[in-house]
Order: structure tokens, then C-alpha cells, then sequence
């Protein structure tokens, strides 16, 4: 009887607790996902009507196991990254996806492949235009390895804060750099589609103040000096020294 006793109060125990995940499992469902674009186009209904779709796959998973990474393997075939995601408990997904926009152009072989504003690769193309049709091509990068696309992508973000543009003014971005020479000064060139080369020495150090007090002296030249020669930023006289930018018609 004993034995009989133990094995029914277990069933019962299996059954309450198959029960309340059950309920819990219906309590915290995803029911509804909000979503919300960020983006540049601007006619985005047929974008945000597939997306939309894509992401109802969601609807009835547990709110317990849906998570960023969720989004990011359903979106990671479009242009859209994932921005913002939030839990609203019991049953909400709110969830941000922003555009990716083709920025950075690099040539191998017989194909330029695009990379987004991020350094993030994209797709691969015989031209270098943009996809938005804007007239502008995308910006070519030279002498910068895959590896680096990240970390040049956030000064060329610095750049376009202070000069107001990337794209529409920059033709390339090339890294002058020779880690087997000790002491070498690293470059990080910006070749404007004007004729004018900027470039900022020992890049890594003081970036947005240099490409500031490049945009400063740019402001100053004339409509003559912007068609060549060299806008050169820089620091001098150590820690306790000044940041400058200097032009040289050649």
C-alpha cells in the first residue's frame, strides 16, 4: 500500500507540474511583436510588411526563450539589423530594426564587395554604385584588411559627423601603415572626390579632435586649394602639445 501510496502521489506530482508548465507556457507566449523601422527609404510598406511576416514565426514561443539573437537569425538575410529588443512581459516583443545602408566598396578579384556605415559586409557587385540611386557611389577602400573594417568604419563615422557627408564627398579611404617599421607614422588617408587628400597622422590617437581641426582648416581654403594637394592634421609636442592641421598644394 505503501508503494501504491508513493507511486500515485509521484503521477499527481508529474501531472501538477506538467499542468502548470503548461499554463505558465500559455501565460508567457509571445502574442504580440511591435516592430518598429528605422530607415531611409522612403517608401517602406512592402520592407515592413515582410518583415512584419517573417517575424509572426515568433508568435506562440515562449517569452522565456526568445531573445535578440531570435531576430537577428530571422533578419539576417535583409538590409535591417536589430536596433532595440524588449520584453514586455507577460506576452510582447518590442523590437527596433534600423537599415543598413551600403557605405564602403572594397575591390577584389573582379568584384567590389559593399560594406554597411558598421565595417559589416553585405553582398558583392561588378560596380561601386549605391543601391539608393542618390549619385553618390559607395566609398572604395584600399590597403585596409577585413579585419580592419570595423575599427575604419567608426573614424570614417567621426569624419561624416564633422564634415557633414561621407559618400557624396569621399572617393576612397586608404590606410598608410608599416607595423615592421618601428616608429612609423600610420596615416589614414580620405581622398575627397574634389581632388584634396586628408590625412590624419597617427590616426589611433586624438581621431575626432584631428579630423575636427581638419574640417576647421578645410572651411578655410579656397575653391582653388580644394581641387589638390594635401590637408595634413597632426599632433605636436607631445601630451602637453597642440593638435593641428596644416595644407600643402602638394
Amino acid at each position: 500500500m505503501k508503494f501504491l501510496r508513493k507511486m500515485v502521489t509521484f503521477f499527481i506530482s508529474v501531472v501538477v507540474f506538467a499542468v502548470a508548465v503548461v499554463c505558465i507556457g500559455m501565460v508567457f507566449a509571445v502574442k504580440n511583436i511591435n516592430v518598429n523601422l528605422v530607415t531611409y527609404a522612403d517608401d517602406y510598406e512592402e520592407s515592413y510588411g515582410g518583415l512584419k511576416s517573417s517575424l509572426n514565426v515568433l508568435n506562440g514561443e515562449s517569452m522565456l526563450f526568445v531573445n535578440e539573437d531570435s531576430v537577428l537569425k530571422i533578419v539576417s538575410e535583409t538590409n535591417y539589423a536589430v536596433e532595440t529588443f524588449e520584453k514586455k512581459y507577460p506576452c510582447t516583443l518590442n523590437v527596433t530594426l534600423k537599415e543598413r545602408v551600403e557605405t564602403f566598396a572594397v575591390y577584389v578579384g573582379e568584384l567590389y564587395y559593399m560594406y554597411d556605415a558598421d565595417g559589416v559586409y553585405m553582398k558583392g557587385r561588378v560596380e561601386t554604385d549605391n543601391v539608393n540611386k542618390d549619385g553618390a557611389t559607395n566609398v572604395e577602400l584600399t590597403r585596409i584588411s577585413v579585419e580592419q573594417l570595423p575599427e575604419i568604419a567608426k573614424y570614417a563615422a567621426i569624419f561624416k559627423e564633422s564634415f557633414g557627408a561621407l559618400r557624396s564627398i569621399v572617393a576612397n579611404i586608404s590606410l598608410d601603415s608599416k607595423p615592421e617599421v618601428e616608429g612609423y607614422t600610420e596615416k589614414l588617408v580620405f581622398n575627397l572626390r574634389c581632388g584634396l587628400k586628408i590625412q590624419i597622422d597617427t590616426y589611433k590617437e586624438y581621431t575626432e579632435e584631428k579630423i575636427q581641426a581638419a574640417f576647421t582648416k578645410f572651411r578655410s581654403l579656397t575653391d582653388r586649394e580644394k581641387l589638390k594637394g594635401t590637408l595634413r592634421s597632426y599632433r605636436i609636442g607631445g601630451e602637453e602639445g597642440i593638435i593641428n592641421a596644416d595644407y600643402s598644394p602638394y
